[in-house]
């Protein structure tokens, strides 16, 4: 009876709270760099406007997406659990200020606030409120690739859209291919550390 409840103890193992190690290097250079890529597309010419083409800078509500972009290469590129950390914080901050944002844009275009303060909830929940895992970070990421290759691939099928449109579609489908391989690379090496802990556990129970 002692050792089934010292393995039920090992397998009821307590969420990690911070992030416990980076992306392996093949997931680092695609986040990283789609990461960049879709960071950069914030100052190319997005749509066609009444005069010039319409820069994403130029549109404050519109600029979430680069924001994570930024966040994900950092994160990607980060060596130490301090640049991980901080990487979480940023990602708590932009979901925090979507929400914010969506509020006063609802003065301007309540639908379209809406949407922002939904995503914006949903990404903020994602990236976690207190504590942060590693597959949590991930899924934050996923979320935001598919968000944005949404937002991006409805724009890229207008006659308006322009070359940084079509630039950040592609980074964003990076995004989301890289997040996704390292949340299913994290999820697994999770998976693979429970099932250690109960033998170990049980053999420093065996007498002798």
């Amino acid at each position: 009876m002692a050792d089934l409840e010292i393995a039920r103890a090992a397998v009821d193992l307590p969420p990690a709270r911070i992030v416990p190690q980076r992306p392996a290097p093949g997931h680092r250079a695609l986040t990283g760099g789609s990461g960049i890529v879709l960071f950069a597309c914030m100052f190319l010419p997005a749509v066609k406007g009444c005069h010039e083409a319409v820069m994403p800078f130029e549109v404050p509500p519109f600029l979430p997406p680069y924001g994570y972009g930024l966040v994900f290469a950092l994160i990607a590129v980060s060596r130490t659990p301090r640049g991980l950390w901080l990487g979480v914080v940023a990602l708590r901050a932009l979901g925090a200020l979507m929400v914010v944002s969506s509020i006063v844009l609802a003065l301007l275009a309540p639908p379209v606030a809406i949407v922002e303060l939904i995503v914006g909830a949903v990404l903020l929940v994602t990236a976690g409120l207190t504590g942060a895992t590693e597959p949590g970070i991930a899924a934050t990421g996923v979320a935001v690739g598919v968000v944005s290759v949404l937002w991006f691939g409805c724009w890229s099928a207008t006659p308006d859209a322009l070359i940084g449109v079509y630039l950040s579609l592609a980074g964003s489908l990076g995004l989301l291919v890289g997040c996704a391989a390292w949340w299913r690379e994290a999820v697994g090496r999770l998976r693979a550390a429970v099932p250690r802990a109960v033998p170990a556990a049980a053999h420093r129970q065996a007498p002798g």
